[in-house]
């Protein structure tokens, strides 16, 4: 079951990664075509390797719906208010 598709704040565990902030879209990246509704999870402040690992997310916050932004420019400057948002969210 998922939540409903947009953007949260929430915090992330992982094999040597405690309750690290992080930035979570739930949807199916309408941008760029997508259908299939998944889950993408950036953390923030993080510069290791978490690719193919299992994670536990927590949702903490809802910071807006799924859009579909004209370019992938408009995306980006997005995704960076997102993290900011997420940032001040969590403390």
């Amino acid at each position: 079951m998922l939540p409903m598709a947009g953007v949260y704040a929430g915090r992330v565990w992982a094999e040597g990664l405690t309750s690290h902030p992080c930035v979570l879209n739930v949807g199916s990246n309408p941008t760029f075509g997508g259908v299939t509704p998944r889950v993408e999870v950036h953390v923030l402040d993080y510069t290791g390797d978490l690719y193919g690992k299992p994670l536990e997310v927590s949702l903490e916050h809802f910071l807006r719906e799924e859009v579909r932004f004209g370019s992938k420019e408009e995306l980006i400057s997005q995704i960076q208010r997102d993290a900011d948002n997420a940032s001040e969210w969590l403390g």
